[in-house]
């Protein structure tokens, strides 16, 4: 003989097991701030230091100008492209917004000192400094 359940009670079952599944899954705790904006501030981070050390080896004469040039083109795109990333991420909670918004402003702040540095002004190095140090307290906050 063959055991046979009910229709209704098979719904049942299966419509338990779908809530208890939607439940757990609405529980799981999200990180905050975002994991991907974090990894931009890193990334920009980066950028900031690398236009940095190409300034400071062209200011020790170690590096030609046309080769700083080209790095910090490269750099200006990088954080071009960055800041357009960061300006589209769209935030889950309080927390990501904030973050995204101090992460938009150091890195359109990094960008610019890029490209005072990129122009020659004075205290383009400054600048670039104390952008990094502003993306890295960022970082250290993710």
């Amino acid at each position: 003989m063959s055991r046979r359940r009910s229709p209704s009670r098979t719904r049942t079952a299966l419509a338990g097991g779908l809530l208890a599944a939607l439940l757990l899954a609405g529980c799981a705790p999200t990180p905050s701030p975002d994991p991907a904006l974090v990894k931009l501030s890193q990334s920009a981070l980066s950028y900031t230091r690398s236009a940095l050390l190409g300034v400071d080896q062209q200011n020790d004469g170690r590096i030609f100008s046309t080769t700083t040039t080209a790095l910090l083109g490269d750099m200006e795109a990088k954080l071009g492209d960055l800041t357009r990333e960061v300006a589209l991420h769209r935030p889950a909670d309080a927390e990501d917004a904030a973050y995204r918004t101090d992460l938009l402003d150091a890195s359109l702040a990094s960008l610019d000192a890029v490209q005072a540095a990129a122009r020659g002004v004075s205290d383009a190095e400054h600048r670039l400094e104390d952008a990094a140090d502003t993306l890295e307290k960022l970082g250290q906050a993710g």
